[in-house]
């Protein structure tokens, strides 16, 4: 998976991300890691932006608020989606099963983005300008590290590392996967459109048009509904590129993924499976438990 653009984003997400056991490798890690969570996302604002004191005390008590709100309110609607999950693993699942499964968690992970949207709006309005040049900088870093990992290798050390990737986080759910299992995952990742090139271009895309938007407000930053217009725009921005051909290359990423995922699922044995069915309970069960249900 490669990072967000957006530092903003990124942090916002880490909640819900930790939650769906993305950033884990086991059930055992859940409960502590989510405790965590607005620790952490502070720490990634901060990385980026060098918050100053009197942005950090409203900060921390503003993911403080987004975190009780996430455990009281999309922690059981989290766990109700896992269970939905756990009804198809026993069985073959088709493409269009799981791109409805992908949907499900898309909206859920807007619903905390919207909620966290006047928070982002008071944020961006008191950055200046130095702190959005610390943005540009640590974006600069982040894509020499991206460059180096997945543009800057042969095609065939890309599939390794994709192969790599992929296979480590089906074992999280399957277990160890055997020869039929990595012969699936190799064939999508050989079948597959994903182009560095062009996933590195919206990236620069999200990030130039991040600090656009950030430069713009402080123009004004006394004007709130200006800010919250402008957020809005640049937040559609990031999930629907303004590139029409890159809106059919994302589009395409997605309908093989899920016919990957497809694929990948419908080979493992009744074992794995049950394996996986475990697995999601575990997180479920800790989501709940989390969330005080």
């Amino acid at each position: 998976m490669r990072a967000s653009s957006s530092p903003v984003r990124k942090a916002l997400l880490i909640a819900t991300l930790a939650a769906s056991g993305v950033l884990l490798q086991g059930c055992s890690a859940v409960k502590l890691a989510y405790n965590q969570v607005s620790h952490l996302a502070y720490w990634q604002l901060d990385s980026y932006l060098d918050l100053s004191e009197n942005q950090t005390a409203r900060v921390r008590d503003e993911l403080g608020d987004l975190h009780r709100w996430h455990r009281d309110t999309m922690l059981p609607r989290h766990a109700e989606l896992l269970q939905k999950v756990q009804e198809q693993l026993p069985s073959a699942i088709a493409p269009d099963q799981v791109c409805r499964t992908y949907d499900a968690v898309r909206t859920q992970i807007d619903k905390v983005v919207d909620h966290a949207e006047p928070k982002l709006v008071w944020l961006a309005s008191q950055l200046t300008d130095t702190q959005i040049s610390n943005l540009q900088k640590k974006q600069a870093d982040s894509n020499a590290d991206w460059r180096k990992e997945w543009l800057d290798v042969t095609p065939e050390k890309l599939r390794e590392q994709r192969f790599k990737q992929l296979s480590s986080r089906a074992e999280t759910f399957y277990g160890t996967l055997d020869e039929p299992q990595k012969a699936a995952l190799r064939t999508f990742i050989a079948q597959s459109s994903f182009d560095p090139q062009r996933t590195y271009a919206e990236r620069l895309r999200r990030q130039k048009d991040l600090v656009q938007v950030l430069q713009k407000i402080a123009e004004d930053r006394t004007n709130t509904d200006q800010a919250r217009a402008l957020l809005r725009g640049y937040l559609d921005r990031f999930n629907t590129s303004p590139d029409v051909a890159h809106q059919r290359y994302a589009q395409t990423l997605l309908e093989e993924g899920c016919e990957g995922f497809s694929k990948v699922h419908n080979a493992m044995t009744p074992a794995q499976r049950l394996k996986a069915v475990q697995s999601v309970k575990g997180y479920e069960q800790d989501f709940l438990v989390l969330a005080g249900r």
